[in-house]
């Protein structure tokens, strides 16, 4: 038997947690769950505000470092598209369920 690295035990660990989950029934519905103290709630689109991110059905990306990225999106059904996004700006970039993955190429 071999022994599993930090690596291997955190995604078994993970794997195992997700089973358990979908076994039980699903995540615990809103009505359960403690309601997050007032200050603390943000929305998603503010909790994925770096790099690529969903926004309902559009896959956006947000620059938040100081100078253009040049990105390089990939998609599962078309061709991969560049595009320079400045500082602070979101950018759409296709459909959720078509985009793949954004890279950073460098800047623009």
């Amino acid at each position: 038997m071999t022994k599993l690295t930090g690596l291997r035990r955190a995604a078994l660990a993970a794997s195992t947690l997700y089973t358990a989950t979908m076994l039980a029934g699903g995540a615990a519905s809103a009505a359960t769950a403690a309601p997050a103290p007032e200050g603390v709630r943000i929305s998603m689109a503010a909790a994925a505000e770096c790099g690529l991110y969903r926004d309902g059905d559009a896959a956006m990306y947000r620059n938040c470092g100081g100078g253009n990225e040049r990105i390089l999106v990939t998609y599962i059904l078309s061709p991969s598209e560049y595009f320079c996004v400045t500082p602070g700006e979101s950018r759409y970039v296709g459909r959720w369920n078509f985009t793949f993955r954004a890279y950073v190429r460098g800047t623009c």
